[in-house]
């Protein structure tokens, strides 16, 4: 891989290995179940306008009907999610090599089903599952 330093990451055995292709889209923070049950709590993610270059062994699970989620075969890092029509993916923003990189959240999402316990204290956009579900569908 040839890009930036700031563009690439890998998963904690350094068994898979990645970079952001474009420019840099954002960092978003997911508040769903399937993610806070995948990470442990929010999943933090960024997104580049031309999408990643991959390699290693990824296993991909399908996790809902719009989405799926690429961890390492190997150690199992939760590393990417990435929409069923392949318009959207992100990867965890604590892989990159250097995640001091970024210094926002751009955007919440799925933020009505935020657990009390935890909240951000940025101003970045937030919407709920079904307002992030239909800028999904209608941007694809």
């Amino acid at each position: 891989m040839t890009g930036p330093p700031d563009t690439k990451g890998r998963c904690l055995c350094g068994a898979v290995s990645y970079e952001g292709r474009g420019a840099l889209k954002g960092v978003s923070a997911c508040h769903c179940r399937d993610c806070a049950r995948w990470v442990g709590g929010p999943a933090l993610t960024a997104e580049f306008t031309e999408g990643f270059a991959i390699e290693g062994p990824v296993r991909w699970w399908r996790s809902s009907e719009w989405g799926e989620r690429g961890s390492c075969a190997q150690c199992g890092a939760a590393l990417f999610w990435r929409a069923i029509d392949g318009s959207i993916i992100n990867a965890g923003a604590g892989f990159f090599d250097d995640p001091t990189q970024f210094q926002r959240i751009d955007l919440h999402i799925f933020v009505d089903r935020k657990p009390a316990f935890y909240d951000f204290a940025d101003d970045a956009p937030r919407l709920t599952g079904d307002e992030y579900l239909a800028a999904l569908q209608a941007s694809s």
